[in-house]
């Protein structure tokens, strides 16, 4: 799971934001109370935080394994086999074991590839007399 840019500068800007309400709330606390805020109000809010963001991890998850199975219903049928071969190998494998794996033969693979390779559902990275064929949805 690959997290933009973009959302990253968004959740450290909000976690600063949390931060700077923290503050102001203990200001207020330490001027009607002369005392600052109790340290457990620090861990609630911590524990808050690391759940939220294992919560959002784990839609995330879902999320893409729901777009996975949307890309693979619009796939042909071969594109479908060498997508599916790829997610049982964790995503990457070499050409020749594909070939091997998928009962296709060189050519047909190397067609299959290709194609996929345009749609960016897969890149290859050479590897000598094989590549290296990497699932990038």
């Amino acid at each position: 799971m690959e997290i933009s840019p973009k959302k990253l500068i968004i959740a450290l800007a909000l976690v600063f934001l949390l931060g700077v309400a923290f503050s102001i709330v203990n200001g207020i606390y330490y001027s009607e109370e002369s005392n600052t805020l109790p340290l457990i109000v620090y861990g609630i809010s911590f524990v808050s935080i690391l759940l939220g963001g294992a919560l959002v991890v784990l839609f995330q998850w879902k999320l893409n394994d729901v777009q996975l199975r949307k890309v693979l219903k619009v796939l042909p049928g071969e594109e479908r086999r060498v997508v599916r071969i790829l997610l049982d190998n964790k995503g990457s494998i070499e050409q020749n074991k594909l070939v091997a794996l998928s009962g296709y033969n060189k050519v047909k693979i190397s067609r299959i590839l290709k194609v996929l390779e345009q749609r960016e559902v897969v890149k290859k990275t050479n590897l000598g007399n094989t590549n290296l064929i990497v699932l990038t949805i």
